[in-house]
């Protein structure tokens, strides 16, 4: 009672009240006495609440809902007219849907032109071939005559050349086997007139023999033997003449069989030249062929994804588009939805993958929706910097699991705020850690 005493005399004289010495109502300092304790019982309460009860942790972040798969861009490689537009901003498409279509007509000239010089050398191909080979005939690719609508003129045209080609080579061998038979009946005569001569070289060189034996005996005069010396050396002569001409037919006929050899090697090594020259035009013929089919087929442009049409910027019939030119967006429609929010640096610590959160939509009515929940599925490796703003942040995704109610109309540009939940702390340690920060400063030698 002396405390209470005390301090209601303190009261009074600051109040200007009576003396010190003025005792107090005994009711009036009952009533002190319980504000007092009641005083001191509710700051134990709350001391011990503070330092007991957890209560739970968030780091607040803002953001915009995106869908988990990106806004897709179309575009077209190679561009061209356009002969179609199918579609208008707000339409829902499929994915592979027809959103636009292009001027078919140069893109088709390029693969004729493409196909049919195509059709044509590989019809050449096949005729040189056969000429390599030696065929008798002309051996045309499987499908050949239906890959073009000119590709039976284009055959029977090379079969023509062939056959010209070859009754051209086959007459040239003709004539010079008709020489080479010309050749062997002169050798056949020559070789008579040389049996011939052989005979008569016998005959006269017996007959000398006997005139020098007859000579021997004074028979005969010399000048007979003079003039059997002189027919011998002659026909000797004559002889030999007939064996160079002999060879001299022979080796005309082998260089005649040589020309016919070099005929069908000349045929052949100009074939094989001229193959590998085709073969390599035909192998980039191919590949533009390739190509133009592949730019034919994209004049159809497609939807990459379902969703909505978005930014159309081509409105022209007639117009020209660009090589790589957006022409639209795809905002995908039917993908889940996520919340990209920025984290503040002095909070990454507190967030990871996985963590549950909170997400509210200010756009929508907040006394009438609930909240929806999410989970972390992403957060930035480092440092994010906004050029407009120098402002710096960790991105972050918080997917969106579950909401109460399907009747919210949820769309991928919404403003949304994630209350990502961390660890559990007392409200002391939070009155606590301001003070503790300033003392772990405070002993530190600068």
């Amino acid at each position: 009672m002396d405390i209470l005493e005390e301090f209601w005399r303190s009261i009074r004289r600051r109040l200007g009240g009576a003396t010190d010495r003025e005792p107090l109502e005994p009711a009036l300092a009952s009533r002190l006495f319980a504000a007092l304790g009641l005083t001191v019982v509710l700051l134990a309460s709350f001391g011990v609440w503070a330092g007991v009860v957890p209560i739970a942790g968030a780091v607040i972040a803002s953001g915009f809902v995106v869908v988990d798969t990106n806004i897709k861009k179309v575009q077209h490689p190679t561009g061209g007219v356009v002969a179609a537009i199918l579609v208008k901003n707000g339409d829902r498409v499929n994915a592979g849907d027809i959103v636009l279509s292009l001027d078919e007509v140069q893109p088709r000239a390029n693969l004729g032109v493409v196909v049919s010089q195509l059709t044509q050398l590989t019809g050449r191909k096949a005729r040189l071939e056969a000429e390599r080979d030696q065929a008798a005939s002309i051996r045309f690719p499987a499908g050949f005559l239906e890959s073009w609508e000119d590709a039976s003129e284009i055959a029977a045209g090379e079969i023509r050349l062939f056959n010209v080609r070859q009754a051209a080579k086959n007459g040239q061998v003709a004539q010079l086997r008709e020489r080479i038979g010309q050749l062997q009946q002169e050798v056949q005569g020559l070789t008579a007139q040389r049996e011939a001569k052989d005979k008569e070289l016998a005959l006269m060189t017996e007959e000398l023999q006997r005139l020098e034996h007859m000579r021997k005996k004074d028979l005969v005069p010399v000048t007979r033997i003079l003039s059997s010396q002189r027919d011998l050396t002659r026909l000797r002569g004559e002889w030999g003449s007939l064996v160079a001409q002999i060879a001299r037919a022979q080796g005309q006929i082998s260089e005649i069989e040589l020309q016919i050899i070099s005929l069908d090697q000349t045929m052949q090594t100009d074939a094989t030249k001229e193959l590998r020259d085709i073969e390599a035009r035909i192998a980039e013929l191919q590949e533009r062929r390739i190509a133009a089919a592949d730019q034919l087929r994209r004049i159809h442009v497609r939807a990459p994804q379902s969703g909505v049409v978005h930014d159309l910027t081509v409105h022209t019939v007639g117009g020209v588009i660009n090589p790589g030119e957006a022409i639209m967006m795809i905002v995908p429609s039917r993908e889940s939805l996520s919340v990209e929010v920025r984290i503040a640096p002095a909070d990454i610590d507190q967030v990871s993958v996985g963590q549950q959160a909170t997400l509210r939509f200010p756009a929508l009515n907040q006394r009438t929706t609930p909240e929806f929940k999410g989970v972390v599925t992403y957060v930035g490796a480092d440092l994010t910097k906004e050029a407009q703003t120098n402002t710096v942040y960790f991105a972050a995704r918080v997917q969106v699991q579950s909401r109460e109610g399907q009747d919210f109309r949820i769309v991928p540009g919404m403003p949304a705020e994630a209350y990502i939940a961390t660890d559990a702390r007392t409200t002391l340690s939070y009155l606590m850690k301001p003070l503790t920060d300033q003392l772990a400063k405070a002993f530190r030698e600068r």
